[in-house]
């Protein structure tokens, strides 16, 4: 068990939610479909997942495989679904009212440039609500300025690699972006094969306190 750092688990499922808890996680991000780098969760697996854990829950809005680059229709489905899992809750063992913590959200532009007026609308649809910008983050087109742009929207952190494959590769941004992050939100949530081999180095050469895996090999 690892509990030095601040751990968020991707999971897939009330199941795997129970687990990474068990092994130390802090907080889950819900999705389903791993396989294709997560899709938006169904309710019923939501509330499940909410009932089964103590610790926050963060939701990912994502519609579809692909790239981040969506339409007017995709967008607005999007928020839409922001709308409905904003509003779920369930009563949990202990008698405490569960809900979502926070939304995991990301668009950018045909140009690799963050879509602002996208996720706007999905910041405005999760009304106040915390909200990550997930992984598309590393496939935009400048990294600093789409930090920038994404701390003037008010987003709480980013999940990055650092711009790179694996979050080991992409050390060097990923320190830079740490230092940035010290001025003020958004945060560093370091993710991209993070494992309990490597999260000391990590951690040592970033300066990182938050950390994301999926922790099936913890």
């Amino acid at each position: 068990m690892i509990t030095d750092y601040y751990l968020e688990a991707c999971c897939e499922n009330s199941s795997d939610a129970q687990t990474a808890q068990e092994h130390g996680a802090s907080r889950i991000e819900l999705c389903e479909n791993l396989s294709c780098e997560g899709l938006t969760p169904s309710e019923d697996n939501i509330l499940e997942t909410l009932q089964s854990v103590s610790i926050p829950v963060n939701v990912l809005i994502r519609l579809r495989e692909g790239n981040f680059v969506y339409n007017e229709e995709e967008v607005a489905e999007m928020c839409l679904s922001i709308g409905k899992i904003r509003d779920l809750s369930v009563t949990a063992d202990d008698g405490t009212l569960r809900k979502v913590n926070a939304f995991v959200i990301g668009a950018l532009t045909e140009e690799g440039d963050i879509d602002t007026p996208a996720v706007r609308r999905m910041l405005q649809a999760a009304e106040g609500m915390p909200v990550t910008f997930h992984r598309a983050f590393d496939v935009c087109a400048e990294p600093l300025k789409a930090y920038r742009q994404l701390r003037s929207l008010g987003f709480s952190r980013i999940l990055t690699s650092g711009h790179a494959p694996t979050a080991m590769q992409g050390r060097e941004l990923l320190s830079e972006l740490v230092a940035l992050s010290g001025k003020g939100a958004p945060a560093i949530l370091v993710g991209g094969n993070v494992r309990p081999d490597n999260i000391d180095i990590l951690a040592r050469d970033t300066q990182a306190v938050e950390f994301h895996s999926s922790f099936l090999n913890w």
